[in-house]
């Protein structure tokens, strides 16, 4: 494995080495914890909803099909990415019923019609199949212009609620002291990253590594406060 590709691999799968590298190291790392929580669950053929390049594909070895859907816009810029179909904002490309199970991370908060969306992902779901989510609460605006919302645990219970789904576990990921952490990391990522790769890693360790490490052993030693998380993670299943 190259620096490029173990670069790659440290944004989605971070471990103690991307304190030195990752930027996002406490919002990734605690996406991977949850999604790694609840890989378990979705099986037979599974769509993935937003799939970019299908970072977490790997998690998901109880899939006998893996199907990626993404959106075309401005906001993000799919090179290089691995979608098989592309949504055209109204209807997706699939006949009722056909997936065992769906994955959609990271993705709601970028959706203009969340309810039409929703009640589409339920219509391609079969009955009693497996949805899991995940979005953020504390996150900057990303991919603009498409960044409309953020949830609350009760905020995405009851959006899934009112959409045809019964929520069966909810997680949440990072505490105040990793938000806090993490947003120090933004900022410091957003005034000081250019387009180097290489620059940007040397940054990183100088400038970002140390509030890591601090906010990593204070995420120890100080008690786990509740409210304010990064992250949440939903499994819920089709009524």
């Amino acid at each position: 494995m190259n620096i490029k590709q173990l670069y790659l691999k440290q944004r989605f799968y971070p471990n103690l080495l991307s304190l030195l590298i990752n930027p996002f190291y406490f919002t990734r790392k605690g996406l991977l914890n949850s999604l790694s929580y609840f890989s378990h669950s979705l099986k037979g053929r599974l769509l993935d909803f937003g799939c970019g390049s299908k970072p977490y594909k790997s998690l998901f070895s109880q899939a006998i099909e893996y199907i990626g859907v993404d959106v075309e816009n401005e906001g993000h810029n799919h090179d290089n990415e691995d979608v098989d179909f592309y949504y055209d904002g109204i209807t997706l490309p699939f006949e009722k019923e056909t997936f065992d199970s769906i994955l959609c991370s990271e993705v709601l908060e970028h959706v203009p019609n969340l309810d039409a969306i929703l009640d589409e992902l339920n219509r391609v779901l079969v009955s009693d199949g497996k949805l899991l989510v995940t979005v953020p609460f504390v996150w900057p605006e990303h991919e603009l212009p498409f960044d409309f919302r953020r949830f609350t645990v009760n905020g995405l219970t009851q959006v899934m609620g009112n959409h045809g789904f019964k929520v069966q576990e909810v997680m949440t990921s990072g505490g105040f002291i990793e938000v806090i952490t993490q947003l120090w990391m933004m900022y410091l990522h957003n005034g000081l990253y250019g387009r180097n790769r290489y620059l940007n890693i040397l940054k990183n360790i100088l400038f970002l590594f140390p509030s890591a490490f601090v906010g990593l052993i204070c995420s120890f030693i100080f008690p786990n406060v509740k409210g304010l998380y990064l992250n949440v993670t939903l499994l819920a299943r089709k009524k």
